[in-house]
Formats: structure tokens, C-alpha cells, sequence
């Protein structure tokens, strides 16, 4: 069966003011410790798998455009609203307060933020991500997260990894391309201040692009036990995202970061009460 896709033009005029968020009739907006159930569960993944295959195809018959990318992650968010989820995702704005490109520097949580990203930050400019390798060289995602052209690291030799995301990420930021760095690397429910490494604000030093601090709350979709993609769903917990405003980067950047990962843990420890 076919997906049926929103059109490029109406997904762009979605994200076209400072907050982007779920019509109240649509989001359950409380309970929000109560899974969903195995069976609406299942039926959400089985859409989602149909979206990543269906993406895939296009994309190994070299048939995939931007638009296409864009059109396939907004249907992240509308079976995720189907489902009861609902989104808040503000400073949309700050995205437009300067030309960019930008670093953006945030927490990462889930699965959600890597597959929504290209929507919202890329319906409004081009966007790729530092991921690590093995999602680059995977058979089923692998196709998908190479026409993203990412900066891939191995998480082996930090020092490798430090020389590839400065060098590859200058060169993809001249060319106006954004890039996102979640510096915690591995997604987890908690936000650990001292595990947010300075990688962004070095990128953003040495390419001389301002750094947008992006807090995000994603745990309506937890990571899996044994596939990390595949966890329980709660519709009850609000997706939350917010960016800040643009950030430039002075001397060794010291205040900078420490101001970014306060605009995060602001937001985060606002969002869990």
C-alpha cells in the first residue's frame, strides 16, 4: 500500500512560526506513565517500518529528493499523533533570527529526535547530523542516513573522531550545510551535564557558525531492551523541543557551553514536573 504523503508546501507553512504544537483535540495530555497498548504499539511500528522501507526503496532507485525526506519524517509525527502523542517544539524562530548555517547542540533521548529533526530543522534549511558509523554502514538504515551525507564517527579512537567531526563538519558548514552534535552520544532518559563534551563548540570555533542550543524531551518514545529502536510508547508525555537563540563563539568557548547546557537542564528539569 502506498503512503499517503502531506505536501512539501504545507509541512514548510507548518513550520513557519516560532512554535509548532499539536492541536489539543489530537494529544492525550495525561496518564502519562501508561504505555500504550501491545496491540496499538505493534500498529505503530508496523506504520513506522512501512515508512522507513518505503523511504529506503526510493532511495535505492535513486528516486529520493529533499521534499521526499521531508514528506516521509513529517509522517513520523502524524502517526505519532495518531496515537495520542503530542507535540510542543519552540523557538522555531531562532532558526531564522540569523543566516546560517549553525551547530546545533543538544541532549539526546530517543529515537524520535534522529528521525524529526530533518523535518523541523529541515523544512526550514539543509541539515545533516554526527552519527556514529555503524548506522551509516547498516543494511536497513544505512541507505537512508547516507544521503544525509553525516559526519560518521567510530567511537574508537576520540582523537580520530575529533580530527573527522572538525575537518568533514567545516567543510559541510561552508557549504551551508547545518549540522546537529548531540555531545552526550549515546541516547539516554537523563540529561548528565558532566557527559556533554565541548565537541559542538569547537566545531562551531573553528567553522565560525554560531552554536543553536536545542533541549528536547522525547520519552513518549523509550529506547528498546533488545532493539533500541523498539520501546514502549507513552502518548501520555509530551514531546517537548525548544531552541534557543543563536549563540557565537568567543575565545575558548568555555562560557558559552556551560550556557548552553544551563538553557538544557532549565528546560528538562522544567519539563519533568
Amino acid at each position: 500500500m502506498k503512503v499517503k504523503l502531506t505536501q512539501v508546501d504545507e509541512i514548510k507553512q507548518m513550520f513557519s512560526v516560532n512554535d509548532f504544537i499539536t492541536e489539543a483535540s489530537q494529544g492525550i495530555g495525561n496518564k502519562p506513565e501508561k504505555k500504550l497498548s501491545i496491540f496499538k504499539t505493534f500498529s505503530f511500528y508496523i506504520s513506522f517500518i512501512k515508512l522507513v522501507f518505503s523511504l529506503r526503496k526510493a532511495v535505492l532507485k535513486n528516486k529520493w529528493t529533499q521534499e521526499l525526506f521531508i514528506q516521509y519524517c513529517f509522517q513520523v509525527i502524524k502517526i505519532s499523533e495518531k496515537i495520542g502523542a503530542r507535540f510542543e517544539v519552540k523557538g522555531l524562530d531562532n532558526l531564522r533570527k540569523e543566516q546560517g548555517p549553525f551547530v546545533f547542540v543538544g541532549n539526546h533521548m530517543s529515537t524520535l529526535e534522529t528521525v524529526i529533526f530533518p523535518v523541523i530543522i529541515g523544512a526550514i534549511m539543509n541539515v545533516t547530523y554526527v552519527v556514529k558509523q555503524s548506522l551509516v554502514k547498516g543494511s536497513i538504515f544505512g541507505p537512508i542516513m547516507r544521503t544525509r551525507n553525516p559526519i560518521a564517527v567510530e567511537r574508537k579512537d576520540p582523537r580520530k573522531d575529533l580530527d573527522m567531526v572538525l575537518t568533514k563538519g567545516t567543510e559541510l558548514l561552508s557549504e551551508g550545510c547545518s549540522v546537529v552534535i548531540f555531545p552526550q552520544a549515546t541516547r539516554t532518559p537523563l540529561f548528565e551535564p558532566d557527559k556533554f563534551n565541548s565537541l559542538g563548540i569547537k566545531l562551531a570555533k573553528r567553522a565560525g557558525v554560531p552554536v543553536i542550543p536545542v533541549a528536547l524531551k522525547t520519552d513518549f518514545w523509550e529506547n528498546g531492551k533488545l532493539v533500541s529502536t523498539i520501546g514502549n510508547l507513552y502518548p501520555g508525555r509530551t514531546v517537548h523541543i525548544e531552541f534557543g537563540a543563536p549563540v557565537k563563539i568567543e575565545g575558548a568557548g568555555k562560557k558559552e557551553h556551560e550556557g548552553i547546557i544551563t538553557f538544557i537542564k532549565t528546560h528538562f528539569d522544567s519539563w519533568k514536573k
